[in-house]
Parts: structure tokens; C-alpha cells; sequence
């Protein structure tokens, strides 16, 4: 289904004190375009969409490289896949697999504190992937899709004071631990 340009960029669903483009609210570093000398039997893993999705598996590359620490990747760090297929590859992700280095196609994105709160921005990705979805679909060639920095700099968001996206993340939080715990329950009643 394709949307109107208008309906895509001014996201008027969320309330807000402020309103930012999307790109103001973070630095975007994208990830290193690796080649096959770059890689190594063992070392770091390098992180591509595959991993995000499935994580470190046997078709994993890695590298015994040292790059710059903006596209490296740790527990906690949030990256933003921009490319693939709209429905399944474009997405943020908290990472949670070992170190490693940051492919191309995806962003190491760090929140700007001062604007919002690292968890409220993490929700906010969440809740905008069906507009990332709608975007890419609407410039898909091949299959294949993206969200380009253009698009997030003329995506417009509304956001709350500080304090409100701090009690708006507790809550999300909260419902996302059930979920998982709930997840976790189902897996192991299947099992």
C-alpha cells in the first residue's frame, strides 16, 4: 500500500512540547562497507542485518581488524538497519550479541540525552517502523528498500518534555519485560 508524502513525514499522532526531525534527536554513524580481505577465520564478528535478526550463526564473517569506535558494537548500543526488505530488515535494534563491528547498511545510533531519553527513543523507533516500512516501500527497486538520512531529517516528530518520555518509557519498559517473560514462559511450555 502506498501513502501520501504528507502523511509519511509529519508523524501527528504523538503529542509533544517540541517538535524535532527525527535525525536531530541522534547522532547516525553507518557501518563500514567490508570486504573479503577484511575478513578472518576468527577475530570480532561483524555485524550485518543477519545478525541483528538471527544472531551469531555460522554464516557469521569476522575480522581481526581495528576500525573506529563508532561503528563498534556492545551490549546496550541501539542500531538501525535503513536497507533490505520494508517489512523485515528495516528496524532499530537494542544489541545484545558479542562485540563486534558495525557492517554497512545500519546505523550506530546514539540519542542526544539532552533532547530525549535513550529508552522513550528506542519506543519511538519502534512505534515509527511502520512509517519506515511505508517509506521504503514507496522507493522500493528490486525488493529491496531504504530510509535514507534525507528522510529522517523531513520526518518530523513531536516530542514530550523530558520527564514525560522518562514515564512514558517506564511504562514500555514494563509492558516489554512481560512480554518477554511471557515469551520465555510459551518457550519453555513448547519445548
Amino acid at each position: 500500500m502506498r501513502c501520501s508524502e504528507d502523511s509519511l513525514y509529519n508523524i501527528a499522532w504523538l503529542m509533544g512540547d517540541e517538535t524535532h526531525n527525527l535525525y536531530s534527536l541522534a547522532t547516525w554513524k553507518n557501518g563500514l562497507p567490508f570486504k573479503k580481505i577484511d575478513l578472518a577465520p576468527a577475530g570480532l564478528p561483524v555485524i550485518k542485518i543477519a545478525e541483528l535478526n538471527n544472531g551469531i550463526t555460522g554464516s557469521t564473517s569476522y575480522t581481526n581488524g581495528v576500525y573506529s569506535s563508532d561503528v563498534y558494537m556492545t551490549k546496550g548500543d541501539y542500531a538501525f538497519s535503513w536497507s533490505g526488505n520494508p517489512q523485515t530488515s528495516i528496524d532499530i535494534f537494542k544489541y545484545s550479541l558479542p562485540d563486534g563491528w558495525l557492517n554497512q547498511h545500519i546505523f550506530k545510533v546514539t540519542p542526544d540525552e539532552s533532547i530525549v531519553d535513550r529508552s522513550f527513543f528506542f519506543f519511538l523507533m519502534k512505534a515509527l517502523k511502520p512509517v519506515f516500512s511505508a517509506i521504503a516501500t514507496n522507493k522500493q527497486t528490486t525488493g529491496l528498500g531504504h530510509i535514507t538520512v534525507a528522510d529522517m531529517k523531513r520526518m518530523m516528530v513531536p516530542i514530550p518534555s523530558l520527564n514525560t518520555q522518562r514515564r512514558i518509557a517506564t511504562v514500555l519498559g514494563h509492558i516489554q519485560s512481560e512480554i518477554e517473560n511471557l515469551n520465555r514462559t510459551n518457550g519453555y511450555l513448547t519445548a
